[in-house]
């Protein structure tokens, strides 16, 4: 079984520039939760526990390792301004944000397995983490992984790996706020 040690530090490694403005704004509000829906939540900043489990795997072992390298996994994210949320992940990605709803994603693919040089086979991925908070601590979403190969001996790469790309892996997210 392959291994991804903290897979998700490398998954957010490309990211558009860090913004300029200090990160030290946790985002944290005094309004309280509302039940009239996502559209008036505003989320608090501060650091958050993935609960995360696979709905939907097309990938063999990878969706395992994906899925056991964030399951439990501690994400500090911020919201600098209303249009951002700040991942704090190893490189700092900051994301869209409207209102209650946040979506990032890689920019372009990214090298996940590198076969050089025994052969020219890269096994390539792209993300899309979809989150919602409900209440201003708490938030629910996806995190869906796309694998594809490169090279001209994808086939052969596949086959001892008995894999088949490119494949999808679709799993579910609960985020936590820890108590501060």
């Amino acid at each position: 079984m392959r291994t991804l040690p903290l897979i998700a530090l490398l998954l957010f490694a490309c990211t558009k520039e860090n913004d300029p403005k200090d990160d030290t704004d946790t985002g944290s509000d005094t309004s309280e939760d509302t039940d009239s829906g996502s559209a008036d939540v505003v989320p608090n900043g501060g650091n958050y526990t993935i609960s995360s489990s696979i709905n939907h795997n097309a990938c063999g072992d990878w969706g395992p390792s994906f899925n056991d390298s964030i399951n439990g996994f501690e994400l500090k994210i911020t919201f600098p301004d209303d249009d951002t949320a700040r991942f704090h992940w190893v490189n700092v990605q900051d994301c869209p944000r409207d209102g209650a709803m946040v979506t990032c994603s890689t920019d372009e693919p990214l090298v996940l397995d590198d076969y050089a040089p025994d052969n020219d086979a890269r096994i390539m991925y792209e993300d899309v983490t979809s989150l919602t908070w409900e209440t201003a601590e708490k938030a629910s979403g996806s995190w869906t992984v796309d694998l594809s190969c490169e090279g001209s001996q994808c086939e052969l790469i596949a086959e001892i790996n008995e894999d088949t790309y490119p494949c999808t892996i679709f799993m579910n997210w609960d985020l936590t706020r820890n108590s501060q």
